[in-house]
């Protein structure tokens, strides 16, 4: 009898301390996923939007202008044919803070896929509305915005339009933007390898135009 109350209480003090045992290991794992981890105490770096060729098309004409509308040219009465597209976004750097009073320069091709340039040997006639080029100087919040229309594809490049990036007049960025649209279930290739970071969705505007936000991190 001595012996099996014995054990019985004994059961019940262990019950209780691996109860107890329980308690605090759980309030340590608790109090350990509270802890702030090394990674919330700084913002997480962005990944820098990777350089691609510049092409053989670039502009041979002087462009010394900043000029981000590129459905007028001067000296001209008429609009750019081909589906207006304005495009805008920011550059960063890779903590995500604005870089402003950088040149953002772009050239693309006209809806037929032809450049302004002397190389391009795509039939057809330039269209003397279109500037093909265009410039901008981003904003404190390191903004920019271009009035466009959206190129045309020739083969075997996808639509993409042609940029650098200049600080102080110094080059250190030069790349592409590629455009899907949202019914378009593949995005283009990208020469990179980083797609992503590359390809932007063109959205219909209420206006019958397009707009599209690119966001650069240098």
């Amino acid at each position: 009898m001595r012996y099996s109350n014995g054990t019985a209480k004994s059961n019940k003090d262990g019950d209780m301390e691996r109860h107890a045992l329980l308690k605090i290991f759980v309030a340590a794992l608790l109090f350990l996923c509270a802890l702030p981890t090394q990674e919330s105490f700084a913002e997480k770096e962005l990944l820098k939007t990777p350089a691609d060729y510049e092409g053989p098309f670039y502009p041979v004409t002087s462009q010394d202008d900043i000029d981000s509308d590129l459905i007028h040219v001067k000296g001209m009465t008429g609009v750019a044919r081909g589906d207006v597209m304005n495009l805008s976004g920011r550059i960063v750097n890779t903590s995500g803070e604005p870089q402003g009073g950088l040149i953002i320069e772009i050239w693309q091709t006209d809806p037929h896929g032809r450049y302004k340039h002397p190389d391009d040997s795509t039939p057809g006639e330039r269209d003397p509305n279109f500037q093909y080029w265009g410039a901008a100087v981003t904003g404190s919040d390191g903004s920019y915005s271009f009035k466009t229309i959206v190129p045309g594809a020739y083969y075997p490049r996808p639509a993409h339009i042609h940029y650098k990036v200049l600080r102080d007049n110094k080059l250190i960025l030069t790349s592409q933007i590629y455009f899907t649209k949202p019914a378009e279930g593949e995005r283009p290739p990208s020469l990179t390898g980083q797609m992503k970071l590359q390809t932007v969705t063109l959205k219909p505007a209420a206006n019958g135009e397009f707009e599209a936000f690119f966001q650069i991190v240098i």
